[in-house]
């Protein structure tokens, strides 16, 4: 069944790829905002994350950006046969790159960086970008359930150089990985179990600590990136831009929790200009939630 199932994905990319990308842009952002609809699960997580962010704007705007921000998600589902088999000259064309020279001059200096991403806009196309402009580049990952559909996805996101690195086969790639000045990617924007608490967009959520491990260590050069939709269509503007940690103290849990709080703050101007681009469906303050849960239990709802 894994076989068939990663048979039918990949004739079914096939068939998309042969439609123009507006076109699947534009099928795939009526999917989600039909999705919004009758996925009441996701939408009221939509809302309820968007209610804790911007708890003094309206209830209605709160609909309207979690609706848009599911059309953006099925934006960018549709536009994945485009990105995964394009060439390289085709998606280069639909993309302004910013802040690279920074970036080239921190690689060229051969420690390795860190690139911090999230989950903002076509975050597919913002994993491969690094590769698709020639740069040495590992991705941290979550495979797919499917090893089949893994396997394919995975030569995909590989075709321009990348390595992809499962977040659940361990670390030891990552040192060699730097130390020959290669860049490591990875999105801080998700719930982690084994993380440590950080603010991101000003309220606590469990965050990877890895990136501070390094600048810790060995004082890594890190990088905020964003790859931001231009208008609706399939043309992007990419976003490099240095984060400069704070002094250490010598406190590795101080220093952790600073660092990587640094890394969150460097993401929220660009979140609260379109927020609709973000990926509100995901519990990112599960922590809240949770805690919220258990004040309830103990004391009662409201």
């Amino acid at each position: 069944m894994d076989k068939l199932t990663a048979i039918g994905i990949r004739l079914l990319f096939w068939s998309i790829r042969l439609l123009p990308v507006r076109l699947t842009g534009a099928i795939g952002a009526g999917i989600g905002r039909i999705a919004f609809i009758f996925f009441s699960r996701h939408r009221n997580i939509a809302l309820k994350n968007l209610n804790r962010i911007y708890p003094d704007s309206e209830k209605s705007w709160h609909k309207k950006i979690a609706r848009e921000s599911f059309a953006e998600l099925g934006r960018t589902m549709l536009e994945l046969p485009h990105v995964f088999l394009r060439s390289r000259e085709f998606l280069l064309s639909r993309i302004e790159v910013e802040g690279e020279d920074l970036f080239r001059e921190a690689m060229e200096k051969k420690r390795g960086v860190f690139i911090n991403g999230c989950h903002y806009s076509n975050w597919e196309l913002m994993g491969l970008m690094s590769s698709l402009l020639g740069y040495d580049s590992s991705v941290i990952y979550r495979p797919v359930k499917n090893p089949e559909l893994d396997n394919y996805l995975k030569a995909c996101r590989e075709r321009f150089g990348a390595v992809m690195q499962s977040r659940f086969e361990g670390l030891r790639w990552l040192p060699k990985t730097l130390n020959r000045g290669g860049s490591v990617t990875l999105a801080v924007d998700q719930h982690m179990s084994q993380g440590i608490v950080v603010p991101f967009l000003g309220h606590a959520s469990n965050t990877t600590a890895l990136p501070a491990t390094f600048v810790i260590r060995n004082q890594t050069p890190i990088f905020g990136v964003a790859l931001e939709r231009l208008g609706s269509s399939f043309r992007f503007r990419m976003k490099f831009w240095p984060v400069s940690p704070p002094a250490l103290t010598g406190d590795k849990a101080v220093d952790a929790h600073n660092i990587m709080q640094t890394i969150a703050e460097s993401f929220e101007d660009l979140i609260h200009a379109r927020p609709e681009l973000w990926l509100w469906i995901h519990r990112r303050w599960l922590i809240l939630d949770e805690q919220e849960m258990a004040d309830e239990v103990a004391h009662g709802s409201p």
